[in-house]
């Protein structure tokens, strides 16, 4: 359910900026917007790339392809988990929607039904595609049916793993024989094998297009690793608020949500904020820590302010102790749990608190 108390706000201004960076990256670029754009709002979003002339765009779903179709957006689309129904085929081929083609039914169909075929190739992620050594077969049952390979695509499954002889260079070795009969079979097909990491950390491995996603709406794909300082700088594109509900005062000693989940050891302000795990706010068994590594945070006037005991259904309490002077926060006033405009919490941040990563942080909080 919709929490009508949260908001969502996307910075187009940032966004392009995020894409002039990437632009200069690499010249061929095919936006993922899967997953309603990673929360960001997937048709928003199409419209406004396509008005930076962007050529391609990968969604997740069928559905989601046709979706984008229906809101009136022209540029090429390539659902990266294909589609299942014979009628999903012939829809998404009504529709110019390009078919993906990973195993031998998924072929079988797209030979049947579709015009535009992208092959998918498993070069270790052991998801979805075809093996290198099956790939003559492959291109055997396109030539038999007068049928061409639009695309080639695989998904490296290592890319923010830096090494020089590591997962990463075995996928693109096992990738290269196949896709080298592919370009010879097919001349006029394009490749597109990088994600947002390999994108910054393997520019050899790209392909003919970027499909990048993370990186576009201001994440560093390369975060926690060595080469993250290799990501140009971004800004992040998304910010999400709740409002303050309550403001209370506990003395020393006494305690707030279920279970006394805390404790004040000092007296302590707090303030109870519209958000909780109904609306994807990570409920944790984490209390209150010196430790901020350990504690979610949001932004308020500028300040980071720790998350206080059990997140409940939809409210969060957070410690404004140290900002606090009786006027200078009211009810109604609306605090960053993503963004800010100084000490922001990014999705980078917050996937630490919660020890995941900022793609989880994204899907969950979509409003």
């Amino acid at each position: 359910m919709k929490n009508a108390f949260c908001k969502v706000q996307i910075d187009f201004d940032a966004l392009l900026y995020n894409y002039r960076q990437i632009k200069n990256l690499h010249s061929e670029l095919m936006p993922v917007i899967k997953a309603d754009a990673y929360a960001h709002g997937a048709i928003k979003i199409a419209r406004f790339f396509e008005n930076q002339d962007v050529k391609y765009f990968a969604t997740g779903t069928i559905h989601e392809a046709l979706e984008l179709r229906k809101n009136g957006v022209t540029k090429e689309i390539i659902p990266l988990l294909g589609a299942l129904t014979d009628e999903e085929y012939k829809q998404g081929n009504e529709q110019d929607i390009v078919s993906l083609a990973h195993d031998k039914q998924s072929l079988e169909k797209a030979l049947a039904y579709s015009e535009k075929i992208a092959v998918k190739i498993n070069s270790g992620m052991g998801r979805l595609g075809f093996l290198p050594q099956d790939i003559d077969t492959v291109i055997m049952k396109l030539k038999k049916h007068n049928k061409t390979a639009s695309y080639a695509l695989t998904h490296y499954a290592s890319a923010d793993i830096i090494s020089d002889h590591g997962y990463m260079q075995t996928q693109t070795e096992k990738l290269t024989p196949a896709v080298t009969a592919l370009k010879n079979a097919f001349p006029d097909m394009k490749t597109s094998f990088a994600n947002s990491a390999a994108l910054i950390a393997y520019p050899d491995s790209i392909g003919d297009i970027a499909r990048i996603g993370k990186i576009f709406y201001g994440g560093n794909p390369l975060y926690g690793t060595e080469k993250e300082h290799l990501t140009p700088h971004l800004k992040p594109a998304l910010s999400l608020t709740a409002p303050i509900l309550s403001i209370n005062h506990l003395k020393r000693g006494e305690s707030l949500s279920y279970m006394q989940s805390f404790t004040a050891e000092r007296d302590t302000d707090v303030a109870w904020i519209g958000i909780g795990y109904a609306n994807g706010y990570r409920r944790s068994n984490r209390v209150y820590s010196e430790d901020s590594n350990f504690v979610p945070h949001v932004s308020l006037l500028g300040h980071l302010c720790p998350t206080l005991g059990y997140i409940t259904m939809q409210m969060t309490a957070i410690d404004i102790t140290d900002i606090y002077d009786g006027k200078n926060i009211n009810i109604g006033d609306r605090a960053y749990i993503l963004g800010g405009e100084e000490n922001p919490v990014t999705p980078e941040m917050l996937a630490t608190w919660w020890n995941t990563i900022p793609h989880e942080v994204l899907t969950s909080l979509g409003f």
